[in-house]
C-alpha cells in the first residue's frame, strides 16, 4: 500500500450535513471550494496553520504553472494540474506516503538507504510538538494511527520545525531555529474552504509583486523541495527557488510493515534550505509579519504571551510591523464578515511554550477604512488605548499595594514593597486579561463612528468600564486577604481612594475627565 494522495482517500473530513467521508487530494480541493468541509477529522490544533499553508502554496503553484487565474472547482482539473507538477515520475511516487527508497515520496526527499535511519513508531513522536513521559501530553501514544494522522505531523515537522538538537536543523521561514512560524491572515465567511480558497487566488495574484521584491526566487524554480534527493552534508540556497517554495527540513521516510505505516528518521550537517542570521527569516513567507527596527528585519516570533492584544495591535495596525502578505485585503476585498487569524507555536530551547491561536472579527466600516490607508490612524487609536490600559492598571496596583500594606500614611507607603508586589501580580494579570477579552470589539467600535465627539464618547465609557472593573478586583482581592481586623477596614478604605486618586490623576486620563470623580 502506498496511499497516493491523488487517487487514495486518505483525508478524513466531517462535511456540513454531518456526514464523515474519506478523500482523495483533489477531491478534497474539490470539496474545499464547494464550501462543504467543516473539519479535518485527525488535524490537531497546533498543525492547522502548517496544513493551511501546505494546501495554499500547493494548490497556488499548480494553478500558476498551468496558467489559471484562479483555482478551480471540480477535482478532474485539480487531479490534472496536481499530477503536472511532477511530471518526471508518472506513477505518482512524489504523492505517496510510502515510495520506494530510491523515489520521492510527499514531502520525503530521496534521502538513502533505510537501515542507516532510527525507526519511529507513531506520528507523534516526530511531530513538532515537544512531549516527554511526565508532561501533560505525552508522546508515543498514537499506536493505532491511520494515514492521514501520519500526513498531518509529516506536514507539521517538514514545513514547520525549528532546531531541536544537533543534527535536526529547522525551516528557513523562521527567525532562528529557537522561533516559529507564525500565520497572520484573513479569512472570509464561510469556513475552512472560503478561507483556502480565498488565500489560493490571492497568491496567483501577488505572484509577480512576490518577484519583484525578492529577486532571488525565480518562476520557474523549484517548489516541491521533497522532489530533490538529500543526503544531509548540504544546503539548497533559496537563490533560484520558487517564492512559494515548499520545504522538507528533516530528512524521514515513511515504510509500510506489515499494512501498517512506520517511520524512519536520520540526521543532517545542514538545514535544509540555507538561512544566515542577518536574513533574519525574511522569505517572503505569505502568513509572516515582518518585525522592522534600527537592527534590520526580521521574521515574527511569537513568544509565551501569544498574541495578546498590545502585539495584535501592533500587527493589525503596522506598528513596528509589516503586514503579512496575506493579512492584507486584496483591491476587489471588502464588505463583511473578514476575521483576522493568527496561529502559532511558541517554541523554546528543547521545549513548547504553548499553541496560540487567535480569531478577531473585522467590521467592515473598519476594513474600509484600512483600505483607504488609515491603518496609521488605526495605529494611533489602538496606541492610546493600550497606554491608558496601562494608567488604570497602575492605579489598580496603587490601590493593590495599599490594600496589601494595610492602609498605610502616605509616609509610610512602599511602592516597591516585594512581598505586595507578589501578592498583587495574580490580580493584575486578571486584569490584563480582562481588558484583552474585549480590547478590539473597543477599539473598532470607537474607530467605525463618527463624528469625533461619539468617538470620545466611546473612550470614556471603555475607561470607565475599565475603573469599574478594577473595583471588582479589588474588592475581590479585599475578601482573600488576610488583614488586621483593627485595620480591616481603613485599609480598605484607603484602597479605594487610591485606586480612584491613581484612575484620575493619572496624566493619561486626566485629558478625558478633567482630575474629577464626577464622571463615575
Amino acid at each position: 500500500m502506498t496511499w497516493n494522495l491523488l487517487s487514495d482517500a486518505v483525508f478524513r473530513v466531517r462535511f456540513r450535513d454531518g456526514a464523515d467521508r474519506a478523500l482523495t487530494l483533489p477531491a478534497l480541493y474539490e470539496a474545499l471550494a464547494a464550501r462543504h468541509i467543516i473539519s479535518f477529522t485527525a488535524l490537531r490544533a497546533h498543525q492547522r496553520h502548517a496544513w493551511h499553508a501546505l494546501l495554499c502554496q500547493i494548490g497556488a503553484v499548480a494553478c500558476l504553472r498551468a496558467g489559471l487565474g484562479k483555482p478551480p472547482s471540480d477535482a478532474t482539473t485539480w487531479a490534472k494540474i496536481l499530477a503536472a507538477l511532477t511530471p518526471d515520475f508518472p506513477d505518482g511516487e512524489p504523492w505517496c506516503l510510502v515510495s520506494p527508497p530510491d523515489k520521492p515520496a510527499f514531502l520525503q526527499p530521496v534521502v538513502g538507504p533505510l537501515d542507516g535511519l532510527k525507526p519511529v513508531a507513531t506520528p507523534d513522536e516526530f511531530d513538532m510538538l515537544v512531549t516527554a513521559k511526565n508532561h501533560d501530553l505525552k508522546g508515543a501514544r498514537m499506536a493505532d494511527a491511520q494515514p492521514d494522522d501520519w500526513l498531518f505531523a509529516l506536514v507539521s515537522l517538514q514545513t514547520s520545525e525549528g532546531f531541536l538538537g544537533a543534527g535536526n536543523f529547522g525551516i528557513s521561514r523562521m527567525n532562528g531555529g529557537f522561533a516559529n512560524r507564525p500565520g497572520v491572515g484573513l479569512a472570509p465567511r464561510g469556513g475552512i474552504g472560503a478561507h483556502v480558497m480565498r488565500d489560493i487566488g490571492r497568491l496567483i495574484a501577488m505572484h509577480g509583486e512576490m518577484l519583484d521584491r525578492y529577486t532571488d526566487y525565480d518562476e520557474d524554480g523549484p517548489a516541491l523541495l521533497w522532489l530533490l534527493p538529500w543526503d544531509g552534508t548540504a544546503s539548497l540556497s533559496r537563490r533560484g527557488l520558487h517564492p512559494y517554495y515548499i520545504e522538507t527540513c528533516r530528512r524521514l521516510r515513511l515504510a509500510e510493515t506489515g499494512g501498517a505505516i512506520r517511520a524512519f528518521a536520520g540526521n543532517s550537517k545542514a538545514m535544509r534550505v540555507s538561512m544566515t542570521k542577518e536574513e533574519g527569516g525574511v522569505t517572503g513567507d505569505p502568513w509572516t509579519p515582518i518585525r522592522t527596527g534600527a537592527e534590520g528585519n526580521k521574521a515574527l516570533t511569537v513568544d509565551a504571551r501569544g498574541f495578546d492584544y498590545r502585539r495584535l495591535a501592533d500587527i493589525l495596525t503596522g506598528e513596528g510591523y509589516e503586514p503579512a502578505p496575506l493579512q492584507k485585503f486584496g483591491e476587489d476585498e471588502g464588505g463583511d464578515g473578514w476575521t483576522l487569524v493568527c496561529r502559532a507555536m511558541a517554541r523554546g530551547q528543547g521545549k513548547t511554550e504553548g499553541y496560540h491561536e487567535r480569531r478577531e472579527l473585522i467590521p467592515a466600516p473598519v476594513i474600509r477604512r484600512l483600505k483607504e490607508g488609515e491603518r496609521v490612524a488605526l495605529g494611533g487609536v489602538a496606541a492610546g488605548r493600550i497606554a491608558e490600559a496601562g494608567a488604570v492598571r497602575s492605579a489598580l496596583r496603587f490601590g493593590l499595594m495599599t490594600l496589601f500594606q494595610n492602609g498605610p500614611d502616605p509616609s509610610d507607603y512602599k511602592p516597591q514593597d516585594p512581598s505586595s508586589s507578589r501578592r498583587a501580580e495574580p490580580y493584575l494579570d486578571q486584569f490584563q486579561r480582562l481588558v484583552d477579552d474585549d480590547f478590539f470589539d473597543r477599539l473598532f467600535e470607537e474607530f467605525s463612528v463618527e463624528p469625533a465627539d461619539d468617538a470620545l464618547a466611546a473612550r470614556k465609557a471603555w475607561l470607565l468600564d475599565l475603573l469599574r472593573r478594577t473595583r471588582e478586583i479589588l474588592k475581590a482581592a479585599e475578601a482573600g486577604a488576610p488583614t488586621s481586623t483593627m485595620r480591616h477596614h481603613r485599609a480598605m478604605v484607603r484602597a479605594e481612594a487610591a485606586l480612584a486618586r491613581g484612575f484620575y490623576g493619572s496624566k493619561d486620563l486626566r485629558d478625558y475627565f478633567g482630575g474629577t470623580r464626577n464622571a463615575a
